[in-house]
Protein backbone atom coordinates (compact mmCIF):
# COMPACT_ATOMS: atom_id res chain seq x y z
CA UNK A 1 0.00 0.00 0.00
CA UNK A 2 1.16 3.51 -0.67
CA UNK A 3 -0.65 4.98 2.34
CA UNK A 4 -3.83 6.00 0.50
CA UNK A 5 -7.11 4.57 1.70
CA UNK A 6 -10.60 4.56 0.32
CA UNK A 7 -13.01 7.04 1.78
CA UNK A 8 -16.03 5.71 3.70
CA UNK A 9 -18.25 6.46 0.70
CA UNK A 10 -15.92 4.58 -1.67
CA UNK A 11 -15.76 1.65 0.74
CA UNK A 12 -19.58 1.48 0.89
CA UNK A 13 -19.83 1.59 -2.93
CA UNK A 14 -17.22 -1.13 -3.23
CA UNK A 15 -19.05 -3.32 -0.71
CA UNK A 16 -22.32 -2.87 -2.64
CA UNK A 17 -20.63 -3.88 -5.89
CA UNK A 18 -19.07 -6.95 -4.26
CA UNK A 19 -22.43 -7.95 -2.78
CA UNK A 20 -24.16 -7.71 -6.15
CA UNK A 21 -21.37 -9.68 -7.84
CA UNK A 22 -21.52 -12.42 -5.18
CA UNK A 23 -25.22 -12.91 -5.92
CA UNK A 24 -24.54 -13.59 -9.61
CA UNK A 25 -24.07 -17.35 -9.51
CA UNK A 26 -23.39 -17.71 -13.25
CA UNK A 27 -20.61 -15.14 -13.12
CA UNK A 28 -19.20 -16.74 -9.99
CA UNK A 29 -19.12 -20.17 -11.67
CA UNK A 30 -17.58 -18.78 -14.86
CA UNK A 31 -14.85 -17.03 -12.89
CA UNK A 32 -14.17 -20.15 -10.86
CA UNK A 33 -13.78 -22.25 -14.00
CA UNK A 34 -11.93 -19.61 -16.01
CA UNK A 35 -9.71 -21.25 -18.62
CA UNK A 36 -8.32 -20.27 -21.98
CA UNK A 37 -10.44 -21.33 -24.98
CA UNK A 38 -9.66 -24.76 -26.41
CA UNK A 39 -8.22 -23.31 -29.61
CA UNK A 40 -5.66 -21.23 -27.70
CA UNK A 41 -4.71 -24.17 -25.50
CA UNK A 42 -4.18 -26.37 -28.58
CA UNK A 43 -2.05 -23.68 -30.25
CA UNK A 44 0.06 -23.42 -27.13
CA UNK A 45 0.57 -27.20 -27.07
CA UNK A 46 1.38 -27.19 -30.78
CA UNK A 47 4.04 -24.48 -30.30
CA UNK A 48 5.63 -26.38 -27.44
CA UNK A 49 5.64 -29.61 -29.44
CA UNK A 50 7.16 -27.85 -32.44
CA UNK A 51 9.92 -26.52 -30.18
CA UNK A 52 10.56 -29.99 -28.79
CA UNK A 53 10.58 -31.50 -32.28
CA UNK A 54 13.04 -28.91 -33.54
CA UNK A 55 15.27 -29.33 -30.51
CA UNK A 56 15.57 -33.00 -31.41
CA UNK A 57 15.62 -32.74 -35.20
CA UNK A 58 18.32 -30.08 -35.57
CA UNK A 59 21.05 -32.04 -33.74
CA UNK A 60 19.89 -35.25 -35.45
CA UNK A 61 20.24 -33.58 -38.84
CA UNK A 62 23.72 -32.34 -37.97
CA UNK A 63 24.81 -35.75 -36.72
CA UNK A 64 23.42 -37.46 -39.81
CA UNK A 65 25.20 -34.95 -42.04
CA UNK A 66 28.48 -35.70 -40.27
CA UNK A 67 27.84 -39.44 -40.60
CA UNK A 68 26.96 -39.03 -44.30
CA UNK A 69 30.17 -37.11 -44.92
CA UNK A 70 32.24 -39.67 -43.06
CA UNK A 71 30.74 -42.88 -44.45
CA UNK A 72 29.36 -41.70 -47.77
CA UNK A 73 26.86 -44.57 -47.99
CA UNK A 74 23.67 -43.93 -49.92
CA UNK A 75 21.41 -44.98 -47.02
CA UNK A 76 22.87 -42.41 -44.65
CA UNK A 77 22.75 -39.67 -47.32
CA UNK A 78 19.06 -40.40 -48.02
CA UNK A 79 18.27 -40.40 -44.28
CA UNK A 80 20.10 -37.08 -43.92
CA UNK A 81 18.12 -35.55 -46.78
CA UNK A 82 14.77 -36.74 -45.39
CA UNK A 83 15.42 -35.59 -41.83
CA UNK A 84 16.93 -32.34 -43.10
CA UNK A 85 13.87 -31.60 -45.25
CA UNK A 86 11.47 -32.18 -42.34
CA UNK A 87 13.66 -30.03 -40.09
CA UNK A 88 13.80 -27.23 -42.67
CA UNK A 89 10.02 -27.26 -43.12
CA UNK A 90 9.35 -27.13 -39.39
CA UNK A 91 11.96 -24.41 -38.90
CA UNK A 92 10.48 -22.36 -41.75
CA UNK A 93 6.99 -22.69 -40.23
CA UNK A 94 8.22 -21.63 -36.79
CA UNK A 95 10.06 -18.59 -38.15
CA UNK A 96 7.11 -17.60 -40.34
CA UNK A 97 4.63 -17.76 -37.44
CA UNK A 98 6.95 -15.76 -35.19
CA UNK A 99 7.38 -13.07 -37.86
CA UNK A 100 3.61 -12.89 -38.36
CA UNK A 101 3.01 -12.63 -34.62
CA UNK A 102 5.55 -9.83 -34.23
CA UNK A 103 4.13 -8.02 -37.25
CA UNK A 104 0.64 -8.22 -35.73
CA UNK A 105 1.93 -6.94 -32.39
CA UNK A 106 3.73 -4.06 -34.09
CA UNK A 107 0.66 -3.11 -36.13
CA UNK A 108 -1.56 -3.39 -33.07
CA UNK A 109 0.71 -1.22 -30.94
CA UNK A 110 1.10 1.58 -33.46
CA UNK A 111 -1.46 3.83 -34.99
CA UNK A 112 -3.38 2.66 -37.98
CA UNK A 113 -2.05 3.86 -41.29
CA UNK A 114 -5.58 3.83 -42.69
CA UNK A 115 -6.86 6.47 -40.34
CA UNK A 116 -7.82 9.83 -41.76
CA UNK A 117 -5.94 12.93 -40.66
CA UNK A 118 -7.83 15.24 -38.38
CA UNK A 119 -8.82 18.58 -39.86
Amino acid sequence: MDGRRLSLREQRILEEIETVLRRDRRLDERLRNLRAPLRLRLLSVQRRLRGAELSLLIPTTLLLALAAGRTGTLDVVIATCCVGAVTALLLFGAVRSRVRRRRRERWGAGTSRLSFPET
